[in-house]
């Protein structure tokens, strides 16, 4: 009896024992996990913010991707309304008029129902093979803070190459933001992150991001450019 009485104590003793073990298990875990997630998401980037040099009024900065390849953000100031600005960029046939590096540009509708739009582009690369992409565009406006929103992201949809000798961006993403300031102008803003792909990424990863941080700057100008013809600046009235 005494044995039995024994036998039951050291069951219930080892069965506080498992449990206290696996809620201190669990509680690392957990913890272990919390601590993870920011750190996976930090390491993304191998360098901060550094700014650029500026250039006819187009301020930039730059941070290193884990693949070398820069992502960049710039700003400038404008006198042109929101609306010609991003009206420019919903004109996705038009690209090829104004867009430093693209050689043709094509809306392709996959869903009438759809308010995105998306646009297959093929870009000149000099020394090298030229890309194409296809990316959807998504517009958003913020009437009470005077912002409209452009984001663009590279989506994995059916499209037809326009020459079998084309590279295909793994990545371009980003976003045109124009925002009305209180001193009347526009602050026009372009985030831009592009991983080429092949050898330009694995190799030749600094020319591109020189090329890309020159093109960026041209862009920048010739949007505005672009803005102020007639059919773009009719936006503003309407």
């Amino acid at each position: 009896m005494q044995g039995s009485m024994q036998n039951c104590l050291q069951g219930l003793f080892l069965s506080k024992l498992i449990l206290l073990l696996l809620v201190v298990f669990s509680v690392f875990v957990h913890a272990d996990g919390a601590q993870k997630k920011p750190s996976q998401a930090s390491n993304k980037w191998i360098s901060d913010w550094k700014e650029e040099p500026s250039k006819d009024g187009v301020q930039a900065k730059c941070r290193t991707h884990t693949s070398n390849i820069n992502q960049c953000r710039f700003t400038t100031e404008s006198d042109l309304p929101l609306s010609a600005l991003s009206a420019v960029i919903m004109d996705v046939n038009r690209f090829k008029d104004w867009a430093v590096s693209v050689l043709e540009s094509d809306q392709i509708i996959y869903d009438e129902q759809d308010k995105d739009i998306y646009v297959y582009t093929v870009y000149h690369f000099t020394g090298a093979y030229d890309r194409d992409a296809l990316t959807r565009y998504r517009k958003t406006e913020f009437t009470d803070e005077n912002r409209i929103k452009i984001d663009f992201i590279t989506v994995n949809k059916p499209v037809e190459k326009k020459d079998l000798r084309l590279v295909r961006f793994p990545l371009m993403a980003g976003h045109w933001q124009f925002t009305k300031k209180d001193n009347g102008k526009t602050e026009i803003e372009l985030l831009n992150f592009s991983l080429p792909g092949g050898v330009v990424q694995n190799v030749l990863y600094s020319l591109f991001n020189l090329g890309s941080l020159d093109a960026s700057y041209e862009t920048m100008k010739a949007i505005q450019k672009q803005a102020s013809l007639p059919e773009y600046m009719s936006e503003a009235s309407q």
